[in-house]
Parts: C-alpha cells; sequence; structure tokens
C-alpha cells in the first residue's frame, strides 16, 4: 500500500499531495468544530473548566498543524492579512506585562492566555487547505448544530425550565437561554450561526425542499434570537440582513430577491406570533435602561486617566469601582460595550489595533463574497462575514467577545472570510480553454 502511494505521489505529485493535504485539513477541522461545538454547549466556556479544556485543545491542535506541515509535509505558512493587527495588539498586551502596566498583572495574565488561544486558532485555520468538500461539510455542520441549538433553546424556553438543560441551576437572577446563562450571549452566538442558513437558502447549490429546509433552518434561529429578548441580538439580526441582501442584490448583480426576503419574514412573524408571547414584545420595546449612560461616562472618565495603554487587559472589573457614579448592589464586570473596555484596558494604542483588524476584515472579506451561487467556498465566505458583522454590531451593546466560546467562533469565521482562496488561478482564456499556471485544460460545465 506505502509503495502503491508513493509511485501515485511520483507520477501525479501535485494531485497526490493536494489530496492528502485536503484529508489532513479535514480532520483538523473536524476536531476544530468540535471544540468550538463544544464551548458553545458547556455554557459558552464561562466556567474555568471548560475555558482550560478550549485553551488546551486550541495550543495542542495549532501545535499538530505546524509540526505537520513543516516536519512532515515540509510546507511553507500561509499568511493573513488579519495577523499584523492580532500582533499589534499582542505587542501592546505585551508592553503591558514587561513594564506592569496593569492594575492586575494575574488578570491581565490570564486575559492573554485566552487571546493567545484565539490567536492560535485564527492562524490553525489559516493553515487548513479547505477545497469544496471542506467548506460544503462545514456550512452543513454549523446549519445542523445551530438549528439544532435553537430547537433546543425554544423548547427550553416554551417549557418554563428554572434550569440549563433542565438539570443545571443557574446563579440567581441570571436570565439564562438555551445553552447560556445570559440570553444576550445566546443571542451572539446565534447570529454568527444564523448566516450559514440564510446565505446557504439563497445560494445556487441546492434546490427544491434543500432550500426549503434551510430558509426554515434560518427562520427557527432567528426567531430564537427574538425569543432569547435580547435588544442588542435582534438589532445586530437586522443589520446582518440588510448586509446580506445588499451583498446579494449589489454586489453580485443577481436577479431582485425581494420575493424570496419577503417570503421569509412572513415565516418568522408567524412562527413567532405562535411561540411568542405578549411579555416578549413588551420587554423588546423597552429600551429604558438607566445604568448604562452612567457606566459610559464612567469609562471615559478612566480613558482620561490612561489614555495610551489603558489600565491593562481583562481589568475592567477591578478598576471600575473606583469610577463608579451611581449607586447598585450588583457586581459591574464590564462595560457593556467591547469597543469602550478596549479602549479602557488597552487605551487608544490597543484600540487602533482593533479598528485595523476590523478595516482588514472588511477590506479583504468583501471582495472575496462573488460566486455564493456556484461555490460552496463563497457560501462560506459569505456566511462568516455576515455572522461577523452581527458580533461587530451586538459588540457595541454587549460583551459577546468577553464570552470564550463566542470569541472562539467569531476569530474562526473572521479567518475563514480573509484567508480562503478564490479557487480561479486562470490567468488567460482563449475559447473554451483556460491556462492554469502554465498547463491548458478545456474549460467545461462544473
Amino acid at each position: 500500500m506505502r509503495d502503491r502511494w508513493r509511485s501515485n505521489l511520483e507520477l501525479y505529485p501535485t494531485e497526490a499531495t493536494g489530496r492528502c493535504a485536503s484529508h489532513h485539513s479535514r480532520i483538523y477541522l473536524a476536531w476544530l468544530c468540535l471544540l468550538l461545538m463544544f464551548g458553545v454547549l458547556a455554557f459558552g466556556a464561562v466556567e474555568i473548566w471548560a475555558m482550560s479544556v478550549l485553551e488546551i485543545a486550541a495550543a495542542v491542535l495549532c501545535t499538530m498543524v505546524v509540526v505537520d506541515r513543516i516536519c512532515f509535509r515540509g510546507m511553507p505558512f500561509k499568511w493573513n492579512p488579519l495577523f499584523p493587527p492580532m500582533l499589534g495588539f499582542a505587542a501592546v498586551l505585551t508592553l503591558q506585562l514587561a513594564f506592569n502596566l496593569t492594575a492586575y498583572r494575574y488578570v491581565t495574565l490570564l486575559a492573554c492566555m485566552q487571546y493567545i488561544a484565539y490567536g492560535a486558532l485564527v492562524f490553525l485555520v489559516t493553515q487548513l487547505d479547505l477545497d469544496e468538500r471542506s467548506s460544503n461539510l462545514l456550512v452543513l455542520a454549523f446549519v445542523v448544530f445551530g438549528s439544532g441549538v435553537a430547537i433546543f433553546a425554544i423548547c427550553q424556553s416554551v417549557g418554563s425550565s428554572p434550569h440549563i438543560y433542565w438539570l443545571r441551576s443557574p446563579q440567581v437572577g441570571a436570565e439564562f437561554f438555551g445553552p447560556y446563562f445570559n440570553r444576550n450571549h445566546y443571542a451572539g452566538m446565534m447570529e454568527m450561526l444564523t448566516s450559514f442558513a440564510l446565505v446557504l437558502s439563497f445560494s445556487g447549490l441546492i434546490h427544491g425542499s434543500q432550500r426549503v429546509l434551510a430558509a426554515f433552518a434560518a427562520v427557527v434561529m432567528a426567531a430564537s434570537i427574538f425569543l432569547s429578548l435580547s435588544r442588542g441580538g435582534v438589532v445586530a439580526l437586522l443589520c446582518e440582513l440588510f448586509l446580506f441582501f445588499w451583498i446579494i442584490s449589489a454586489v453580485q448583480n443577481r436577479r431582485p430577491v425581494q420575493t424570496w426576503m419577503l417570503l421569509l419574514a412572513a415565516c418568522g412573524l408567524v412562527f413567532l406570533v405562535f411561540v411568542g408571547s405578549p411579555a416578549m414584545w413588551s420587554h423588546l420595546e423597552d429600551v429604558h435602561e438607566t445604568f448604562r449612560p452612567e457606566l459610559f461616562r464612567d469609562s471615559l472618565r478612566m480613558v482620561a486617566e490612561k489614555p495610551i495603554l489603558g489600565w491593562g487587559f481583562g481589568t475592567f472589573p477591578t478598576v471600575y469601582p473606583a469610577f463608579r457614579s451611581f449607586y447598585t448592589t450588583l457586581f459591574v464586570n464590564a462595560a457593556h460595550d467591547d469597543y469602550l473596555q478596549v479602549l479602557v484596558e488597552t487605551g487608544t494604542l490597543g484600540f487602533t489595533f482593533v479598528v485595523w483588524f476590523m478595516v482588514v476584515l472588511y477590506r479583504k472579506g468583501l471582495p472575496l463574497c462573488r460566486d455564493v451561487s456556484t461555490s460552496w467556498q463563497g457560501v462560506l465566505r459569505l456566511a462568516t462575514l455576515v455572522g461577523c458583522t452581527g458580533v461587530a454590531v451586538h459588540s457595541a451593546l454587549d460583551f459577546n467577545l468577553q464570552i470564550p466560546a463566542n470569541a472562539a467562533l467569531f476569530f474562526v469565521f473572521c479567518a475563514l472570510a480573509t484567508s480562503l482562496s478564490t479557487d480561479k488561478p486562470s490567468t488567460l482564456r482563449f475559447g473554451r480553454m483556460q491556462v492554469y499556471k502554465g498547463e491548458a485544460t478545456l474549460a467545461g460545465p462544473h
């Protein structure tokens, strides 16, 4: 068997190497999917044990990919345009630790370990050789997983269960939904997964009953965001829909999609009418929260005192009590705005790299969203970019990126949106003949 494989490799080196690389990538991809799904099901990986599993597994997977790519296959590492802003942000954190420019060194060290784990996941995803089959499996996996979690969350909510999984008692006062202790964080996770079913239902790769099934999955996932009573989640979902339909209609110049969009909206509304309750609608209409303006002003005062490098990554809950201007018996554990909190903790220098990261994400990701109707990689690129948009919007209203499972999904999806190749290496076209790096092939229907 080994001789046969070696002879095939000698006769067809590029094809055999490509098959081997794709096979290895699918194995790593399967483990990566299991890790991300574990984080979601383990209460968002907010507990120490789940967070430790996520960090250790990310390090192990990244090490395996590095060893496999260098020692066994002798392939160079692939580059991702997200690396420079992530490395720049890491440099800011290194300065805080090296010169003890943090209000609580131990907490900053723990937060840096989480960031290293997210960086390892981005590096891992960039090195994978994802072909059409791998992209197909990844899209379907997230559609099935997301719809399954949404159905579970809706059943748990409709049944008015006081326990997560009908077994685990949450903390006193926790407003849990699905497997998450906080309904807003559930909405942040579901925003990223809803985009997979939504994009798939509009693609040209499925038809008939498969399209209806994908649309139904999108409706169920979107409805669960409404049922979670997360106002930020609803706003983020609407922004996702706006971006998606703008790309479909304007960037890709496809036929009008108003009919299909109205049908999806009607199905979602009917679903909510039957499953929702008057309490849900009244909660979504009540946008009065007195503590947020004060929290915003207090955070700006914190920035004014240390504007360059901030108070230290992860130290907001430690420092904030000295700046709090309102009375509350609750522990304020976050600024409820990821952008404002990173400005407080890392200063304008760290915030600059965050802005750079977001600019690169859309500058690189948007031009790649062209072939959603003909390519599984196109579906995956657009789904991940739309999902990241939901979290980017929601992060201005909450702290989803401080939930390990949500942050891991976000960084993995950012890497997928910016690192997938377009699989169109042709440079010249002569009638039905295409030239690929010096080799001529006939262009026929795919």
